[in-house]
């Protein structure tokens, strides 16, 4: 294992999604429907606190002006689920941060249940790729993408252009193809070993060992060469891999306060 700055890699659950399955595996099983995670990932480091994706906001969910929006009025799937017991805020605040304490939030993509709460956190850095920045300001918004979520004036966007080390110990790999712009993270801990953070190259492991597509994606050859770079560095690295959006693992993970070191 190489120097670390990372101390403790903590998962929160932020909601569940409801969708068919298609939406995660393409052309799979298209009667069944899943009852998927939206998990957000927190970084106690040397540095400071590093939030990686920032969940959806249930200001969507819960004023009748955004539900229609982002919901309702499109061909979107019924509305994600968010109780209290998964509120961002909240669950920041049982591991006694605010969030003024996030120093800096890595997206791996700019969609709305990946880029809510970034209005909650205006001290931080937000590090995005450069191709997933022009595309989500991109006139109209594309879909899938909650411009109010991001749009904001007077922001922190360090704005870079494909892979990144963040600080030793978390490296951000350019993973494109969901969204033109995808980045995962890899992140080494001083016991478990090394993190694959892969957000949504797959939802499900099953993209990963029978190298499915995802349902949706911007560039299919992009998506299948983003999912074998993520095979290819759990192997390289003997890696745990996290997926964001798998209700299975999500039964054997760690959920905070419990975290991985």
């Amino acid at each position: 294992m190489t120097m670390t700055k990372v101390k403790r890699l903590y998962v929160l659950l932020c909601g569940f999604e409801i969708i068919p399955k298609t939406v995660s595996t393409r052309d799979r099983h298209p009667h069944v429907i899943l009852s998927v995670p939206i998990t957000v990932y927190l970084l106690d480091t040397d540095d400071g606190w590093v939030m990686f994706d920032a969940g959806i906001d249930e200001w969507h969910l819960r004023d009748p002006d955004q539900l229609h929006k982002h919901f309702l009025s499109t061909n979107w799937n019924p509305p994600p689920v968010v109780k209290e017991m998964h509120e961002l805020g909240p669950q920041l605040a049982r591991l006694g941060l605010g969030w003024d304490d996030i120093g800096t939030v890595v997206l791996s993509h700019l969609h709305g249940d990946h880029s809510g709460h970034i209005r909650h956190m205006p001290k931080a850095r937000f590090v995005v790729q450069k191709r997933e920045w022009e595309y989500a300001m991109g006139d109209p918004t594309p879909p899938a993408f909650f411009r109010e979520d991001y749009d904001i004036e007077g922001l922190n966007w360090d704005i870079i252009d494909g892979d990144h080390d963040l600080m030793a110990g978390v490296s951000l790999k350019f993973t494109p193809g969901h969204t033109p712009g995808h980045q995962s993270m890899v992140v080494d801990l001083p016991h478990l070993g090394t993190a694959v953070l892969a957000a949504d190259v797959g939802d499900l492991m099953e993209n990963f060992t029978d190298l499915v597509l995802p349902g949706g994606s911007t560039n299919d050859e992009d998506a299948m060469a983003s999912i074998h770079r993520i095979n290819d560095l759990v192997t390289a690295h003997d890696a745990t891999l996290f997926l964001t959006h798998d209700h299975n693992l999500l039964l054997g993970l760690k959920l905070a306060p419990d975290y991985y070191d």
